[in-house]
């Protein structure tokens, strides 16, 4: 038999899942404690675990494992923490600046209290050196080749550890940059560096030398750490293909994705909202809103009408990287989040985190502050004897101790409460990422349903779904590895971007066209190293397009006719881009002229996704042999509520779950408070439905929020 394994590395967990490659059946899923200090560890701890369940040992399974996905959070958190190479930048003379400049000092304008952008890197690090190509491509200044070779040795000396370059214009003539990087191989044989018109092409010199210099940040780190990874299931015997998941939610070759990790920013939450519509699909629903509470974050993203919400510049710590990515908003609200007083003597909740060491107090791992996982094993939402199966211990007494010393004494309010606190405090942070997602945007979120990823999501989800007025959560039973199971459906997929200044005043056919043949024939050949048959290969091509004088760009979808731009496409994308501009903006200018900036094409293939075995259906009810220890949880009001416990791998299909209740899962607990109830489906997953009604607690901001939308 062969394997199809898929792994997501997470802040405080690993979770993998594991399908048959040639029927694509799904096996199972597996979690372990993600190790931060090598998380190649925690990779092999979890394949250890999926072999024991196959009775097979970690040698036997990999060796017939034929397809290795992995999705990480390294880039993410090398950004985040600014933990990446020291990195120096190779520029025209007169920009070094740029990085410093950005699109402004300040995010708002007229704020004169908000701390301006630090910079990527350190002005010293820029350096410039005497060249010019303009916008025709045309050389005004030749490259001076020793002030090149000297600034190397300047960086070389300053125990730089990669060089970005990026130069004008590169875009239209990169002759400049390419004699750049020959010289960086002359001076300093083996050094990481890059260049920009490898990485991104794309128009705008302050996105593409962020761009660049991310992913010179990143370069070493995250090399070594998938060449490392690599080198240790092969050592192993593993044969197959390791795919890594990008940004923009497909996978690709390993050897693809180690020069440009830049690309690999967003590779742990991509995943989500593929996998999100998949079970959404099964339930008939054509939108849906994916949350995904793991342990130190809280990602949502959301499908619209069967399509994925994707953005030309997905950005870091608000820092350009022009890649095209999944669109997600994550905010620092997570299983491991920490709670504290702050200084108006309120409730606050993260962004810190307790992250896998030492974790949340329970964990008994030396963690003394209280977390949000804490407090559901205070309110009596997690149950200690249950947790990951009985395969680790936590304490409910260290949970107690921590929010008791922390919050509750300080406050003069009930451990309970305290408890109760924190969570409606974090439950309030993640509404505000829910909403900015949907009602924010015009969009009526009463109309999604809501699906369920990470560990710790399905404990408060009917809390924020009623705040929502969402009345359908779909919970899979994958919930907590719900990444794993989107990288072992998600399509291989290769986004090539060229700019190429056009406007429908005079159209450059020729060219364009040249420009476009071009970005097809790289996703052509990225797609036949796959293997990928001429049959099975799918090419989509977009063009960030704008009213003339104007600074932003709509990105929209065009067709070629027999791979080309001709008058009459031409006319239909100039049509196509007045339609999304009035949608979009609610006007547009039907007379004007059309400017076209950079042009996308995305290769893709899509492997056969994992199936689901169905159930036969049940009984109605939940049997005796599914009953859990008695046990009681508390939902407010003073008092704690006797709680049904239910052993969830003992529920089948066809079965309804009245709240209060808790279904416990190998790797999560599913809450169902009094205002719900909880229904089993054929392929395994549940339905909760919810009770609407909005709570007259609700802030006013967001219940004119609700109105406005209702």
């Amino acid at each position: 038999m062969k394997y199809r394994i898929s792994v997501d590395v997470g802040g405080t967990f690993t979770d993998l899942t594991i399908a048959e490659a040639e029927t694509f059946t799904q096996l199972g899923s597996h979690k372990s404690p993600t190790t931060p200090k090598d998380r190649s560890v925690g990779i092999l701890n979890c394949m250890t675990l999926a072999a024991e369940a196959l009775e097979l040992t970690l040698d036997e399974l990999l060796s017939q494992t034929s397809v290795f996905c992995h999705g990480s959070t390294t880039a993410t958190n090398t950004i985040l923490e600014m933990s990446g190479a020291k990195t120096g930048l190779i520029c025209t003379r007169g920009t070094k600046y740029v990085l410093w400049r950005g699109e402004g000092r300040r995010q708002t304008m007229f704020d004169y209290k908000m701390e301006p952008n630090k910079p990527l890197i350190r002005p010293y690090l820029c350096r410039e050196v005497t060249e010019r190509i303009n916008a025709e491509g045309q050389v005004i200044l030749a490259l001076d080749e020793e002030e090149v070779r000297a600034e190397v040795r300047q960086l070389k000396a300053w125990g730089v550890e990669a060089i970005a370059v990026c130069t004008m214009w590169s875009i239209v003539n990169d002759a400049h940059e390419k004699r750049i990087g020959e010289i960086i191989e002359e001076e300093w044989p083996g050094v990481d560096y890059c260049l920009s018109s490898d990485i991104q092409p794309i128009i705008r010199e302050y996105y593409r030398t962020s761009c660049v210099v991310l992913n010179a940040m990143l370069q070493p780190k995250v090399t070594r750490y998938l060449n490392g990874l690599q080198g240790k299931l092969v050592e192993r015997g593993f044969k197959g293909e390791t795919l890594i998941v990008v940004s923009n939610g497909g996978v690709v070759p390993i050897s693809e994705v180690a020069k440009k990790p830049v690309f690999m920013l967003f590779s742990g939450p991509s995943m989500a909202p593929e996998a999100g519509y998949y079970f959404s699909e099964l339930e008939g629903s054509a939108n849906c809103i994916t949350v995904d509470m793991g342990g130190t974050s809280f990602d949502v993203s959301t499908v619209l009408e069967g399509q994925i919400t994707t953005t030309k510049d997905g950005r870091i710590l608000n820092y350009p990287t022009g890649v095209a990515s999944i669109e997600i908003a994550t905010l620092g609200a997570g299983g491991g989040s920490i709670a504290s007083i702050d200084r108006a003597g309120l409730i606050s909740v993260g962004p810190r985190s307790a992250e896998a060491v030492p974790g949340p107090a329970c964990y008994m791992r030396g963690g003394t502050e209280p977390t949000v996982t804490d407090a559901y094993v205070v309110l009596g939402y997690i149950r200690p004897e249950y947790f990951l199966n009985g395969r680790m211990q936590i304490d409910r007494d260290l949970a107690v101790k921590a929010i008791k010393d922390h919050i509750a004494d300080p406050l003069g309010i009930t451990v309970e409460d305290a408890a109760l606190g924190i969570t409606q405090v974090v439950n309030e942070n993640m509404m505000g990422g829910i909403l900015d997602m949907t009602i924010r945007r015009g969009v009526d979120p009463r109309e999604f349903a809501m699906v369920t990823g990470g560990g710790a999501t399905a404990v408060p989800v009917a809390f924020l779904a009623r705040e929502m007025g969402i009345k359908k959560i779909i919970i899979p039973r994958e919930t907590s590895v719900l990444c794993a199971f989107g990288a072992n459906n998600a399509a291989i997929a290769m986004s090539e971007v060229v700019s190429k200044y056009a406007d429908t005043a005079s159209f450059d056919f020729d060219a364009v066209n040249e420009a476009l043949a071009a970005i097809t024939g790289k996703g052509s050949a990225f797609l036949d190293r796959m293997g990928v048959p001429e049959g099975d290969q799918k090419f989509e091509l977009f063009v960030s397009a704008r009213y003339p004088m104007q600074t932003t760009e709509l990105e929209i979808p065009i067709t070629l006719d027999n791979g080309r731009i001709t008058p009459a496409r031409l006319a239909d994308m100039v049509q196509m881009f007045h339609d999304a501009y009035l949608a979009r903006y609610k006007t547009n200018d039907p007379a004007s002229d059309v400017e076209f900036l950079m042009w996308r094409n995305m290769a893709t293939f899509q492997r056969p996704k994992i199936v689901l075995s169905p159930q036969e259906k049940g009984p109605d009810t939940a049997p005796d042999k599914a009953l859990l220890s008695a046990g009681a949880s508390y939902f407010g009001g003073g008092k704690t509520v006797e709680t049904t416990a239910y052993d969830g791998t003992k529920l089948t299909y066809g079965m309804t779950v009245p709240g209060p209740a808790l279904v416990i899962l190998p790797d999560t607990t599913i809450v169902v408070p009094p205002f719900a109830s909880l229904q089993t489906r054929e392929y395994g997953y549940f339905v909760m439905t919810v009770d609407t009604e909005i709570r007259k607690a609700a802030p006013a901001k967001r219940k004119r929020e609700l109105a406005m939308a209702h």
